[in-house]
Parts: C-alpha cells; sequence; structure tokens
C-alpha cells in the first residue's frame, strides 16, 4: 500500500468513516483504545518488507512492539476473565510477561507476532462488550501490577498503543504520519494523563506526596483545563501550566522532553518545571 493510501485508510479508521474497524462494538470507555488499535492493525498490515527489520524503540522491531502490546492487553485481559493469547501468563509483572511473549514469537515472521497481538486485542474487546459480570467502569481492579479504575486501565492501553504507534510510523513507516486521534478520544486520554500526574509526582518525591496543586490548560481539540492536587490536601493551585494538548500526550509518553514542548506559565515557575521534569516518569517505569 503507498503511503497515500495508507494514510486515507487510517483517516478512515480514526474518523469513524468506511473502512476498516475496530473488530468488535466496547463500551464507551474502551472507545479510545479500541480506534488505536484499528489504526495500529492498518498500520502493520501496510508495513513493507524492510519496515519489520527496523529497530523502532527499547531495541524492538515492530513485531517486538506487537509482541510487548499482546503482553499487557494479555494481563488486562486476564484480570477480566478474557482469554489470554500466547503462553499461560506467570503472573502479573508486565516486563517479565512482555519477555516471556517476545521468547515465544522469537524467530518467527513479523507478520506472526501482529496477528496475534490482533488476536489478543480482538479478544479483549470482545470481552468488554459481551460480558455481563466484568466489573463496572468505576471499580478498581488490579492488572499489570496497577490497581486502578477499570476505565484508566483502558486508557492506559490506548496511550500506549498510540505511542506505540507513533514509534512505528517514525522507524519503520517512512516517515508516514499517524493521524491523530478523534478530539472525544484525545481528551479522555489527555485527562488520564493529568490523573497520572500525581503519581509522577509521588515518584520524582521518593514516593511522598507533593502537597502542591497546579492548573493544567491543554488547548486544541480535546483539550480542557484541570486542577490537579498532587496530594492529599486541597490547596490552591500555585501555578498555572497552559500548552497544547497533543505536545502534553506526547510529554507524558515520553516521547517529547520538558525542554521540547510550548508551556506558557504564570505563578510558581518552580512547581511547572517540576511537573514537566517528571510528567514521564510513570511512562519510564512502564518501558
Amino acid at each position: 500500500m503507498d503511503p497515500s493510501r495508507l494514510r486515507s485508510a487510517l483517516l478512515a479508521v480514526v474518523r469513524g468513516g468506511p473502512g476498516r474497524r475496530p473488530a468488535h462494538r466496547v463500551p464507551a470507555y474502551a472507545a479510545p483504545y479500541a480506534s488505536r488499535v484499528a489504526a495500529l492493525d492498518v498500520l502493520l498490515t501496510a508495513l513493507p518488507a524492510s519496515g519489520w527489520t527496523a529497530v523502532v524503540v527499547h531495541g524492538w522491531t515492530p513485531a517486538g512492539v506487537a509482541g510487548h502490546l499482546m503482553a499487557v492487553d494479555g494481563l488486562l485481559a486476564a484480570a477480566l476473565g478474557a482469554p489470554v493469547i500466547g503462553p499461560s501468563a506467570a503472573g502479573d509483572d508486565p516486563e517479565a510477561r512482555t519477555d516471556q511473549v517476545l521468547d515465544a514469537l522469537r524467530d518467527r515472521p513479523g507478520a506472526e507476532a501482529a496477528a496475534r497481538w490482533r488476536e489478543q486485542a480482538a479478544a479483549l474487546c470482545h470481552h468488554l462488550d459481551t460480558a455481563g459480570s466484568i466489573p463496572g467502569e468505576e471499580e478498581r481492579i488490579t492488572a499489570a501490577a496497577v490497581t486502578m479504575r477499570l476505565r484508566d486501565h483502558l486508557a492506559m492501553r490506548a496511550y500506549e498503543t498510540w505511542m506505540h504507534s507513533e514509534d512505528i510510523c517514525s522507524g519503520a513507516a517512512e516517515g508516514l504520519r499517524l493521524p491523530l486521534p478523534v478530539p472525544d478520544h484525545v481528551h479522555t486520554l489527555s485527562q488520564f494523563g493529568c490523573r497520572m500526574l500525581r503519581t509522577s509526582m509521588m515518584i520524582a518525591a521518593g514516593g511522598a506526596p507533593d502537597e502542591r496543586a497546579a492548573r493544567i490548560t491543554l488547548t486544541g481539540p480535546g483539550g480542557g483545563t484541570r486542577v490537579v492536587r498532587f496530594g492529599r490536601e486541597r490547596v490552591e493551585p500555585a501555578a498555572e501550566i497552559e500548552m497544547d494538548v497533543i505536545d502534553f500526550c506526547f510529554l507524558l509518553g515520553d516521547r517529547l522532553g520538558p525542554d521540547e514542548v510550548q508551556a506558557t506559565v504564570t505563578g510558581d515557575p518552580g512547581l511547572a518545571r517540576d511537573v514537566l521534569t517528571a510528567a514521564p516518569l510513570v511512562t519510564r517505569l512502564r518501558r
């Protein structure tokens, strides 16, 4: 598939038009995940042979990225009682599970790794849409060594699928630019990112709560404003940070550095610097 046709196919997926669609319907809270899965599916299907040998991130080729996504999706599937594709999961550690899956896929064609990832993603989507006994979206569950609400687990899976799709685009797809998520999905993922800032600030502080707060204003389609309190006290924001919502998402995803984003700061510049520097720390812990 030539780049112009591939981009048209990807746009059809992420904008909800004719063309490839997610394998299954999902509840609204999982729609960003299903959409990113569909976009990556199109991208992997169209990769040239040379693209499968390119190292794109963390020493992984596109097949390695697919195996990693399959592994962590499988841990969420296991927590929900959905089918787990590949070797039986031993434990709940995402790095150990990734190593286990990549070992099972070693020396297999890249397209096979993509097919197995697609099978795992489809199984998870199907389970979310059809299982009447799964937890509600607000219920806290533990999966991939993290305890949080189910809707946040799905936001994390969407976020990671998006970032790794961008890795493949830039490293193996001849510079193709992946279409952005639709604004509603950008809003869901950026608000999830804001919630993760509290964890990032705790990591930066060595595990201690930071009893400060900042107002985060994200501009552009899907943006919004949110006061983020990094500790337990309901303190007033000491700083306001305004930046483009997509830049914020890529900062959280560790694909842009704090010095690469254009942020307007009012109030305490030290707090703003701490927030921007800490933002990617959750992502770095999860490869």
